[in-house]
């Protein structure tokens, strides 16, 4: 027992873990806001690759479920003094006008432009940042456009 007692204070001596110094909860180049981490890729893709990407990284495409939400990840995809066009999870490709997030959560918020969703020519992805209200829109999927990854926060326990 004594051997085990001393096993742990050691591991926890070189864990790095300790009341002094921050505990970072998602990583070099991802920011936490509520529960999850994002991260901001300004490399253009189609939304599939995009989904992709995010999920050799252990995530989705950003999933959005309240106004909060929305304004943080509006924040992001803003470079240069402008809005970028961003890929965000929703898409409706099984079924026309039936969104769903490429995390499995329910699609309860939206932050639709003006006349959109349109489904104009197929559009069955979402892009954030369209227009002058700078809100959501239906695009289609193949756009190359920047998009924002997002993924569960690391917890780290400290005893």
């Amino acid at each position: 027992m004594k051997i085990l007692i001393v096993f742990v204070l050691v591991t926890l001596a070189f864990s790095g873990c300790d009341a002094t110094s921050p505990v970072r909860k998602c990583g070099n180049g991802w920011t936490g806001f509520g529960r999850k981490c994002y991260k901001y890729v300004a490399e253009a893709k189609p939304w599939a690759e995009a989904e992709k990407h995010c999920q050799l990284f252990g995530g989705n495409l950003a999933s959005v479920h309240s106004n909060q939400t929305h304004f943080f990840l509006k924040g992001m995809g803003k470079m240069s003094g402008s809005y970028k066009r961003t890929w965000i999870g929703a898409q409706d490709a099984t079924q026309s006008s039936l969104w769903l997030w490429s995390d499995g959560s329910v699609f309860d918020f939206s932050a639709w432009h003006s006349g959109e969703p349109n489904h104009s020519g197929g559009e069955h992805c979402v892009e954030m940042n369209y227009g002058d209200e700078v809100l959501w829109n239906d695009a289609r999927c193949n756009t190359n456009l920047y998009f924002v990854c997002q993924k569960a926060q690391n917890i780290n326990i400290c005893f």
